[in-house]
């Protein structure tokens, strides 16, 4: 191989690895359990869609919800209007 087939190389490989952003983890909102015999119950939280999860779930006799690991983060009941009075003060 040649010095410049090899710069060329190198140069191609520091734009892979340059170009490439960090992994980041995905939180899917929707998560099935099912009861395997030999491990118990399991979790899978890989689902898109409500209908995604039933349509896996009814094939090994699972049930589908939304992901606990999100709910603080899409109820609003629990934001920072807890403690705060309704009404006008006087």
């Amino acid at each position: 191989m040649s010095n410049a087939s090899r710069m060329l190389l190198a140069l191609a490989g520091l734009m892979i690895v340059v170009g490439a952003g960090p992994a980041q983890a995905v939180e899917y909102p929707y998560c099935m359990t099912h009861v395997e015999s030999w491990a118990g119950a399991i979790e899978r939280c890989d689902f898109s869609t409500m209908a995604q999860c039933q349509a896996s779930a009814a094939g090994l006799n699972g049930s589908c919800e939304p992901n606990r690991r999100l709910a603080p983060m899409r109820d609003p009941a629990s934001s920072s209007t807890v403690g705060r009075r309704s009404g006008s003060r006087r």
